[in-house]
């Protein structure tokens, strides 16, 4: 788990070397949590966006999940395909993407009493739609998205704690470096 950030850093570095890229950042908010993620992107020609993310995934799933409270957190990384519009990178698009999470959950149950704690790798598939704004030269951008999948326990070490159908709405902000 502590070899997952510097590995998907080494993953995205040859990206920066090609195309027109770009490094920011996003936030997420769904209806049980909350993720921000730092991000860096690369230009595949025809209006194609490769987009590699390192966040923190913050989870207040309340009783949404299979117990009465379920809190906790966690890193991940996420790899989105985007495919905008119009052939300038800006305005609509469209957006695939996958995200891995390694949550630790602390749990509650009211009756009878128990607690306890639940780690999960969660795998995390959406598609989306967004609009992003260009400013000073097409130098900055800043967007939104709404975005709609599915979360997948699909490592569980301790009692089962929830997954199913997520929505996320967005904002991001980056910065071309070349």
């Amino acid at each position: 788990m502590n070899k997952v950030i510097p590995t998907a850093i080494f993953l995205l570095m040859p990206l920066l070397s090609y195309g027109q890229n770009s490094i920011g950042f996003d936030t997420q908010m769904y209806p049980a949590g909350f993720i921000i993620n730092g991000k860096a992107s690369w230009q595949n020609g025809k209006s194609v966006e490769l987009i590699g993310k390192i966040g923190y995934n913050i989870a207040r799933r309340q009783d949404f999940g299979e117990h009465d409270k379920e809190e906790g957190g966690g890193p991940g990384l996420t790899f989105a395909y985007r495919k905008y519009l119009s052939s300038d990178f800006q305005r609509w698009y469209i957006e695939a993407r996958a995200g891995l999470w390694f949550l630790n959950i602390d749990w509650e149950d009211n009756a009878p009493a128990n607690s306890g704690t639940t780690d999960i790798t969660v795998f995390q598939p959406t598609i989306g739609i967004g609009y992003d704004w260009s400013f000073s030269n097409d130098k900055m951008k800043a967007g939104v998205i709404a975005a709609f999948g599915y979360e997948v326990n699909v490592i569980t070490n301790g009692e089962k704690v929830g997954q199913g159908g997520i929505s996320l709405i967005g904002l991001s902000y980056s910065l071309r470096i070349n």
